[in-house]
């Protein structure tokens, strides 16, 4: 496992490093984010965009760093960041040809063992990481900080991210280049987002749920759409292992 690890040094780093960045752009200018929606507060155009009261309550620490945060900017990235975490995992080996040489060593099942688990292992991680950037700059910062709402969104941010990156895996199972698993996996990303705009349909949209948008307005997580992510998750990786084993090399 020691090889897949290294092989995603880089990928995780990088997400890391830019995720860091962002939100270094957001969490410090709290005040000017504040002075600059009230100089539209009298403006009847952003009033249709933005609820009553909104601006009064980004005033208040948690509110703003959460909604943000999890509710906005780090919230849209969240799939991103696990397809482009999977999508090389297979389909490098693939392109490369490199597969071979592994599949002499080792049995497929052991591949796509090692292989999986380090890329769960780095979505999570990284998933955590950027999830507790909000409460470790309050610590630092010395601001009032709800740890209960942090849980709960770093754990759905953790299953977010988890099935976005078996998306980018299964279909990095079954293409030969680097290329099409990004791409279709992006394509399903913006299928399922446009669809679930469709009433009936608006299950498919996995956005709402990586936004954290239930927790930021009850306070609890979405146990349904979990257990519904959790299952899909497992067909993936399921599917994958079988389009794997059953790959020609």
């Amino acid at each position: 496992m020691a090889k897949e690890f290294y092989d995603l040094r880089v990928r995780a780093i990088t997400v890391l490093a830019i995720t860091i960045i962002l939100f270094f752009v957001i969490a410090p200018f709290q005040k000017l984010s504040v002075s600059m929606l009230e100089g539209y507060t009298d403006n009847p155009a952003m009033e249709k965009f933005m609820p009553k009261g909104f601006t009064e309550r980004l005033k208040e620490w948690n509110f703003y760093i959460n909604s943000q945060w999890y509710g906005k900017n780090f919230g849209q990235i969240i799939p991103i960041i696990g397809i482009i975490i999977a999508f090389p995992l297979f389909s490098r080996e693939f392109e490369s040809g490199t597969i071979a040489f592994l599949l002499v060593r080792r049995s497929r099942r052991d591949v796509f063992i090692s292989k999986f688990l380090a890329g769960l292992l780095v979505t999570a991680c990284v998933m955590f990481v950027e999830s507790s950037l909000p409460p470790l700059y309050s610590l630092i910062m010395s601001k009032n900080y709800d740890l209960d709402l942090y849980f709960k969104a770093m754990l759905q941010s953790v299953f977010a991210g988890v099935l976005w990156y078996n998306v980018g895996m299964f279909f990095s199972t079954i293409f030969r280049d680097q290329v099409k698993p990004i791409l279709a996996s992006l394509g399903i990303l913006a299928l399922t987002t446009t669809v679930g705009f469709l009433k009936g349909l608006r299950f498919l949209n996995t956005y709402p749920y990586a936004l954290c948008s239930k927790i930021l307005e009850s306070g609890t997580i979405d146990v349904p759409y979990t257990i519904g992510v959790v299952a899909v998750s497992i067909v993936l990786v399921v599917f994958s292992y079988g389009a794997f084993k059953n790959s020609e090399v």
